[in-house]
Protein backbone atom coordinates (compact mmCIF):
# COMPACT_ATOMS: atom_id res chain seq x y z
CA UNK A 1 0.00 0.00 0.00
CA UNK A 2 1.26 3.46 -0.92
CA UNK A 3 0.99 6.24 1.61
CA UNK A 4 0.46 9.78 0.37
CA UNK A 5 1.39 12.29 3.04
CA UNK A 6 -0.46 15.49 2.20
CA UNK A 7 1.09 18.63 3.69
CA UNK A 8 -0.36 22.12 3.50
CA UNK A 9 2.23 24.90 3.96
CA UNK A 10 2.08 27.44 6.75
CA UNK A 11 0.79 30.98 6.64
CA UNK A 12 1.60 33.76 4.24
CA UNK A 13 0.66 37.36 4.91
CA UNK A 14 -2.16 36.93 2.41
CA UNK A 15 -3.60 33.73 3.88
CA UNK A 16 -3.51 35.32 7.32
CA UNK A 17 -5.45 38.34 5.99
CA UNK A 18 -8.01 36.26 4.06
CA UNK A 19 -6.67 37.32 0.65
CA UNK A 20 -7.04 34.83 -2.22
CA UNK A 21 -3.65 33.65 -3.44
CA UNK A 22 -4.56 31.11 -6.09
CA UNK A 23 -1.58 30.75 -8.42
CA UNK A 24 0.06 34.00 -7.37
CA UNK A 25 3.46 33.31 -5.85
CA UNK A 26 3.22 34.56 -2.27
CA UNK A 27 6.02 33.46 0.12
CA UNK A 28 5.60 32.17 3.65
CA UNK A 29 5.61 34.83 6.35
CA UNK A 30 7.64 34.57 9.58
CA UNK A 31 4.91 32.51 11.27
CA UNK A 32 4.70 30.22 8.23
CA UNK A 33 8.45 29.62 8.37
CA UNK A 34 8.17 28.72 12.05
CA UNK A 35 5.31 26.34 11.24
CA UNK A 36 7.63 24.38 8.96
CA UNK A 37 9.48 23.14 12.07
CA UNK A 38 6.32 21.64 13.53
CA UNK A 39 5.49 20.01 10.19
CA UNK A 40 8.96 18.44 10.05
CA UNK A 41 8.60 17.20 13.65
CA UNK A 42 5.22 15.64 12.83
CA UNK A 43 6.66 13.95 9.74
CA UNK A 44 9.58 12.55 11.73
CA UNK A 45 7.18 11.00 14.24
CA UNK A 46 4.55 9.48 11.94
CA UNK A 47 3.56 6.01 13.07
CA UNK A 48 3.98 3.23 10.58
CA UNK A 49 6.21 5.24 8.26
CA UNK A 50 9.89 4.42 8.45
CA UNK A 51 11.01 6.65 5.60
CA UNK A 52 9.71 9.01 2.98
CA UNK A 53 10.84 7.95 -0.49
CA UNK A 54 10.12 11.23 -2.31
CA UNK A 55 8.78 14.75 -1.93
CA UNK A 56 6.60 16.45 -4.52
CA UNK A 57 5.64 20.10 -4.39
CA UNK A 58 3.97 22.76 -6.45
CA UNK A 59 6.18 25.37 -8.09
CA UNK A 60 4.82 28.13 -5.84
CA UNK A 61 7.30 29.38 -3.24
CA UNK A 62 5.08 28.87 -0.18
CA UNK A 63 4.89 25.19 -1.01
CA UNK A 64 8.47 24.82 -2.24
CA UNK A 65 9.94 26.52 0.87
CA UNK A 66 8.18 23.92 3.00
CA UNK A 67 9.29 21.09 0.72
CA UNK A 68 12.91 22.29 0.74
CA UNK A 69 13.04 22.19 4.53
CA UNK A 70 11.38 18.77 4.68
CA UNK A 71 13.83 17.61 2.02
CA UNK A 72 16.80 18.94 3.97
CA UNK A 73 15.78 16.98 7.06
CA UNK A 74 15.00 13.77 5.14
CA UNK A 75 17.90 14.19 2.67
CA UNK A 76 15.63 14.33 -0.37
CA UNK A 77 15.45 16.80 -3.24
CA UNK A 78 11.85 18.01 -3.75
CA UNK A 79 10.33 17.47 -7.18
CA UNK A 80 8.48 20.56 -8.47
CA UNK A 81 5.31 19.87 -10.45
CA UNK A 82 3.17 22.63 -11.96
CA UNK A 83 0.25 20.15 -11.82
CA UNK A 84 0.30 20.63 -8.04
CA UNK A 85 -0.05 24.43 -8.28
CA UNK A 86 -3.13 25.84 -6.64
CA UNK A 87 -6.36 26.39 -8.58
CA UNK A 88 -6.15 29.47 -10.78
CA UNK A 89 -8.78 31.72 -9.23
CA UNK A 90 -8.67 34.27 -12.02
CA UNK A 91 -9.97 37.73 -11.12
CA UNK A 92 -10.36 36.72 -7.46
CA UNK A 93 -6.61 36.34 -6.97
CA UNK A 94 -5.28 39.17 -4.83
CA UNK A 95 -8.71 40.13 -3.46
CA UNK A 96 -9.84 39.73 0.12
CA UNK A 97 -12.58 37.14 0.54
CA UNK A 98 -14.83 39.93 1.86
CA UNK A 99 -14.27 41.90 -1.36
CA UNK A 100 -15.20 38.87 -3.47
CA UNK A 101 -18.37 38.32 -1.42
CA UNK A 102 -19.35 41.93 -2.14
CA UNK A 103 -18.35 42.26 -5.82
CA UNK A 104 -19.35 38.77 -6.95
CA UNK A 105 -22.09 37.98 -4.44
CA UNK A 106 -24.19 35.57 -6.53
CA UNK A 107 -21.23 33.78 -8.12
CA UNK A 108 -19.37 33.57 -4.81
CA UNK A 109 -22.43 32.04 -3.08
CA UNK A 110 -22.63 29.39 -5.80
CA UNK A 111 -18.85 28.79 -5.47
CA UNK A 112 -19.25 28.19 -1.74
CA UNK A 113 -22.40 26.05 -2.00
CA UNK A 114 -21.63 24.04 -5.17
CA UNK A 115 -18.12 24.75 -6.47
CA UNK A 116 -18.39 22.14 -9.23
CA UNK A 117 -21.08 24.16 -11.01
CA UNK A 118 -19.05 27.37 -11.46
CA UNK A 119 -15.56 28.85 -11.57
CA UNK A 120 -13.96 32.11 -10.51
CA UNK A 121 -14.17 34.67 -13.36
CA UNK A 122 -11.32 34.03 -15.84
CA UNK A 123 -10.19 31.21 -13.54
CA UNK A 124 -9.88 27.45 -13.72
CA UNK A 125 -12.88 25.19 -13.26
CA UNK A 126 -12.85 22.74 -10.39
CA UNK A 127 -13.29 19.89 -12.90
CA UNK A 128 -10.16 20.95 -14.80
CA UNK A 129 -8.20 21.30 -11.57
CA UNK A 130 -9.50 17.92 -10.36
CA UNK A 131 -8.37 16.18 -13.57
CA UNK A 132 -4.93 17.82 -13.42
CA UNK A 133 -4.36 17.12 -9.73
CA UNK A 134 -5.71 13.57 -9.62
CA UNK A 135 -3.68 12.60 -12.70
CA UNK A 136 -0.50 13.94 -11.06
CA UNK A 137 -1.20 12.27 -7.70
CA UNK A 138 -1.98 8.95 -9.39
CA UNK A 139 1.31 9.06 -11.32
CA UNK A 140 3.12 9.79 -8.05
CA UNK A 141 1.37 6.91 -6.27
CA UNK A 142 2.12 4.52 -9.16
CA UNK A 143 5.78 5.58 -9.31
CA UNK A 144 6.25 4.97 -5.56
CA UNK A 145 4.01 1.95 -5.09
CA UNK A 146 4.27 0.47 -1.59
CA UNK A 147 6.21 3.43 -0.18
CA UNK A 148 5.48 6.72 1.56
CA UNK A 149 5.54 9.93 -0.49
CA UNK A 150 5.07 13.50 0.66
CA UNK A 151 2.97 15.90 -1.43
CA UNK A 152 3.26 19.52 -0.34
CA UNK A 153 0.62 21.67 -1.99
CA UNK A 154 -2.31 23.99 -1.42
CA UNK A 155 -5.81 24.24 0.02
CA UNK A 156 -7.87 23.23 -3.01
CA UNK A 157 -5.26 20.89 -4.53
CA UNK A 158 -4.95 18.83 -1.33
CA UNK A 159 -8.71 18.83 -0.85
CA UNK A 160 -9.24 17.44 -4.35
CA UNK A 161 -6.65 14.70 -3.77
CA UNK A 162 -8.29 13.84 -0.46
CA UNK A 163 -11.78 13.76 -2.03
CA UNK A 164 -10.54 11.47 -4.80
CA UNK A 165 -8.85 8.87 -2.60
CA UNK A 166 -11.50 8.91 0.12
CA UNK A 167 -14.39 8.88 -2.39
CA UNK A 168 -15.77 12.16 -1.07
CA UNK A 169 -18.09 14.38 -3.10
CA UNK A 170 -16.08 17.31 -4.49
CA UNK A 171 -19.28 19.38 -4.47
CA UNK A 172 -18.85 19.30 -0.67
CA UNK A 173 -15.12 19.93 -0.74
CA UNK A 174 -15.29 22.90 1.65
CA UNK A 175 -16.08 20.40 4.44
CA UNK A 176 -12.71 18.68 3.89
CA UNK A 177 -10.21 21.53 3.55
CA UNK A 178 -6.99 21.03 5.54
CA UNK A 179 -5.81 23.86 7.76
CA UNK A 180 -2.51 25.61 7.13
CA UNK A 181 0.57 23.78 8.46
CA UNK A 182 -1.14 20.42 8.80
CA UNK A 183 -0.62 16.98 7.33
CA UNK A 184 -2.74 13.95 6.62
CA UNK A 185 -1.79 10.43 5.52
CA UNK A 186 -3.86 8.71 2.84
CA UNK A 187 -3.57 5.00 2.08
CA UNK A 188 -3.67 4.33 -1.65
CA UNK A 189 -4.41 0.76 -2.68
CA UNK A 190 -3.44 -0.54 -6.11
Amino acid sequence: MTKLILVRPGYTDWSKAGRIQGQLDIPLNIEGKRQIRSIVACLANLRGIKEISAIYTSKLSRSFETAAEVGRIFKLKPNKLSELNELNQGLWQGLLEKEIEKRYKKLYNIWKSNPVSTAPPKGESLKDAYDRVVSASQKIADRHRGRAVCIIAHEIVLTLIKCHYKNLDIAKMWEHVPKNATLEVLDVKK
